[in-house]
């Protein structure tokens, strides 16, 4: 299994610290980045394989990867980061997503048991949901019927509509068709949307299952406000988390 880490955007909604810095170079309380916290944890549930697209400060992404020796990662760099929306990054990066995938964003801070226990389910393709908290106003939201994602859009209010994390777990056949219909897209000159829209037109058609995230950790950091409290949030989870040897 490979994971892929979308990390092409400028993250303006950081306000000063990324004039300067990449988003995923944001600190948390532990002293780590974002992305060091991303690759440790994946890594420590047996991930080797990694795809980071690029855009802004690819140094910083690489130097912090390089602290990765033992990690096996390939760099795609989106020279049209400020033109394009990811769809293009994962277009760019398509010949190198060739497995069974972690699809995640490169803003997202997560616990480890959640990604222990979505690599130890017995679905194979999974989408991560949460069925309490309340719908974002400007994220991103699922639809779910009978436990099965039928759409993700940030445009989506109904009843059986729920807060959603781009957190994915994917076979290589259901890998292997999203990235087609990425393909069909980008040709037809459609790079500023998000590569879910590509994903919506072959949802039914698959069967991606709704992974409950309620009890675990996963948030996304947008702004300035988001960084102080997820960073102060996932501390217990973290605690919770730890080994015991005494």
């Amino acid at each position: 299994m490979k994971a892929i880490i979308f990390n092409s955007g400028y993250g303006n909604r950081m306000g000063e610290f990324t004039k300067t810095h990449h988003k995923s170079m944001a600190p948390l309380k532990n002293g780590e980045t974002i992305l060091h916290r991303q690759l440790r944890i994946l890594s420590e549930e047996g991930i080797k394989d990694f795809i980071i697209t690029t855009g802004p400060f690819e140094d910083q992404i690489k130097a912090v990867a390089a602290e990765f020796q033992d990690l096996n990662i390939t760099f795609v760099r989106n020279d049209i980061f400020d033109k394009t929306n990811y769809i293009y990054s994962m277009y760019l990066a398509r010949d190198y997503i060739d497995d069974d995938m972690i699809f995640m964003h490169g803003d997202l801070v997560f616990n480890r048991k959640l990604v222990h226990d979505v690599l130890n389910c017995a679905d194979s393709n999974t989408g991560t949901v949460n069925y309490k908290k309340a719908l974002p106003e400007k994220d991103f939201k699922g639809r779910v019927k009978d436990g099965k994602l039928l759409e993700v859009s940030i445009k989506i209010f109904d009843e059986d509509c729920y807060a959603f994390q781009p957190f994915y777990k994917l076979d290589k056949a259901t890998t292997s068709a999203w990235v087609g219909k990425v393909v069909e897209y980008i040709h037809k000159g459609e790079d500023k949307c998000y590569a879910e829209n590509a994903l919506n037109e072959i949802f039914p058609a698959l069967n991606i299952r709704a992974y409950d995230y309620d009890g675990y950790y996963i948030d996304e950091i947008d702004n300035l406000d988001d960084h102080a409290r997820v960073t102060a949030d996932i501390i217990p989870f973290d605690e919770a988390d730890a080994k015991i040897f005494g």
